[in-house]
């Protein structure tokens, strides 16, 4: 079996660069949960099915965390981390820190 590619995108609250989120560790919780993520460790939340295996990490900041989402799959997945964004209430930037695409527009979470 060949070995699949893995992407990496941020997700982030500004549309130009990744910027840490400063909500508690619990509404990460509640949001992946939603999404039908699993929680595999402390920070690190995945979803798999047939055609891809999907990872959210947090990375502590000082302010809070930023959000990584690792894609493996033979494609980018846009749809699945179009959703995520969505899900966060941000918007999707590549690995190399520019904008990737943008699912439409946004609202803040409550």
């Amino acid at each position: 079996m060949a070995t699949l590619p893995v992407r990496k995108f941020a997700i982030s609250i500004d549309p130009e660069e990744v910027v840490d989120f400063e909500e508690p560790l619990a509404y990460f919780e509640e949001v992946f949960a939603e999404l039908h993520f699993e929680q595999v460790g402390n920070y690190k939340f995945r979803y798999a099915d047939r055609e891809a295996t999907i990872t959210g990490e947090l990375s502590s900041s000082r302010d809070g965390y930023e959000l990584w989402m690792l894609v493996q799959a033979p494609d980018e997945h846009e749809y699945r981390i179009a959703e995520v964004a969505d899900a966060f209430a941000g918007h999707v930037i590549s690995s190399s820190g520019t904008r990737s695409w943008s699912s439409g527009s946004y609202s803040h979470r409550s």
